[in-house]
């Protein structure tokens, strides 16, 4: 466990080696201490309850055209509410038949209505989060969900499997893509589903193709059963597909990047299965046996091209982690790969940011977060070179919603510090998948977890988009 300096110096191949050999810069981002950590000692479970026996409240999905849809009438803009309201004169690229009710922090759990949505037009047109600047609303998901895998893909984000509103964490396989140029406030559209129901699974897109990797079906690894090592292949007119090659070690909310550069996309972490302590630990759970406490240190690599994995042990983190914000940073020409805050395993969250050197071939810490957390922004939330962290969830206090904090921050790599002062999203909320489109963030669904309800994962469909002002 830890470091890896015993370890021999591994060569990539040369073929797959594309960076330049330099030293580091000698700017503020070089300049590492020790960067602890700051977790919780919390001795629970995590996010899961152990009433999964309970049954769950209903979620009725919205029918959502997978065809190109016909005109229908302008819909008119919903009523503004404390909740934050959404973009005024919407048009018929709304997913529900009926804008969804907007909702406060202390909301129960929502219920969909089962009318059919309606088909929508198609017309391209400037996003209201492309001409404005701070925090928008947008077209929400069709359905309510968290913990789903996603990626942006032809100018399109997608959203696919996850849980939906329950006790448990009952997992789906549906798959969405938001388009934010099509109508006002952009608009949904249903895709194939996913081969397998999965939560947790990491979504990585390259220039022309959506990869999924693990991912844990209903319940597990909590309530029985183990996360998956399946990788999945979407392609636009394919569909999903099934690869032969498999993830080094099964893995549930694992972080990923692709890197054009080598054309190579790395995995970092996540939740595993109990297995060889030199690369997972329980973060000393006490020396027991309890599922979902494991954590992976390694950074592995797959290879689109050959879809086979290229290294299954690149590099180990320092410390193991789930839900890292992954991020892929320059400093002075050099490239980075960062894994920010995330949890250690059920113990608590935590502050840490590892940053792999790809000349180097290791990581090394960076300066910590500004307070120990998860951020629903996991995916390479980059804009402008720099990485917003948003939406966090903290274990500070009792188990409440006061967990779910409307954080906004953002990493500058050259500084190699936070600035923690941005403009606040308007909801609460964990578990959110996100993409960068266009120099927009945008950040959709998740789930708030109502630990006085059994520890309901009360399921949102909000989309916020955030446009940094720029000078």
């Amino acid at each position: 466990m830890g470091d890896r300096d015993d370890r021999p110096r591994r060569s990539r191949r040369a073929a797959l080696r594309v960076l330049g050999v330099g030293a580091l810069g000698a700017s503020a981002g070089c300049l590492f201490g020790g960067g602890t950590d700051s977790s919780e000692s919390e001795k629970t479970t995590g996010d899961r309850t152990s009433e999964s026996q309970q049954t769950r409240p209903t979620t009725q999905e919205q029918s959502i055209p997978t065809t190109a849809p016909a005109a229908t009438p302008a819909k008119t803009a919903a009523t503004p509410t404390t909740a934050g309201t959404r973009t005024a004169n919407r048009t018929a690229t709304d997913a529900t038949a009926d804008p969804p009710a907007t909702r406060t922090p202390e909301a129960t759990a929502t219920t969909r209505t089962s009318e059919p949505a309606p088909t929508r037009t198609a017309e391209p047109t400037t996003t209201a989060a492309a001409s404005a600047t701070g925090w928008t609303e947008q077209a929400p998901l069709p359905v309510v969900g968290s913990d789903a895998g996603g990626g942006v893909l032809d100018g399109k984000l997608h959203f696919f499997g996850g849980i939906e509103t329950g006790v448990g964490l009952e997992a789906v396989a549906r798959t969405f893509a938001y388009a934010p140029t099509a109508g006002a406030d952009g608009s949904w559209e249903r895709l194939p589903d996913l081969p397998e129901q999965l939560w947790g699974p990491c979504g990585v897109a390259t220039e022309d193709t959506l990869y999924s990797f693990g991912g844990a079906p209903t319940d597990a690894p909590y309530e029985g059963g183990s996360p998956s090592d399946a990788i999945f292949r979407y392609r636009p007119g394919d569909g999903w597909t099934a690869l032969t090659a498999r993830c080094p070690y099964p893995n549930w909310v694992m972080g990923g990047v692709y890197n054009p550069q080598d054309g190579l996309i790395y995995c970092v972490g996540g939740g595993t299965g109990a297995h060889d302590p030199e690369t997972a630990t329980d973060h000393g759970f006490d020396g027991e046996d309890v599922p979902g406490t494991y954590d992976e240190h390694r950074l592995w690599t797959f290879d689109p091209e050959a879809e086979q994995v290229a290294d299954a042990d690149l590099a180990r983190m320092p410390e193991a982690k789930r839900w890292p914000t992954v991020a892929l940073l320059s400093v002075d020409g050099e490239q980075y790969l960062h894994a920010i805050g995330g949890l250690s395993g059920t113990t608590g969250p935590t502050d840490s940011n590892f940053r792999y050197d790809f000349e180097r071939e290791e990581f090394e810490r960076a300066q910590p977060l500004p307070r120990s957390g998860t951020y629903a922004t996991h995916s390479n939330p980059i804009i402008d070179g720099q990485a917003y962290l948003t939406h966090g969830m903290f274990w500070e206090g009792e188990s409440t919603v006061e967990r779910y904090k409307p954080i906004a921050h953002r990493y500058d790599p050259v500084a190699d510090s936070f600035e923690t002062d941005l403009p606040e999203p308007t909801h609460l909320r964990g578990g959110a998948t996100s993409g960068v489109i266009d120099g927009t963030l945008y950040v959709v669904g998740g789930h708030i977890k109502r630990f006085e309800q059994d520890g309901l994962h009360d399921c949102v469909d909000y989309n916020e988009a955030y446009t940094p002002a720029r000078d």
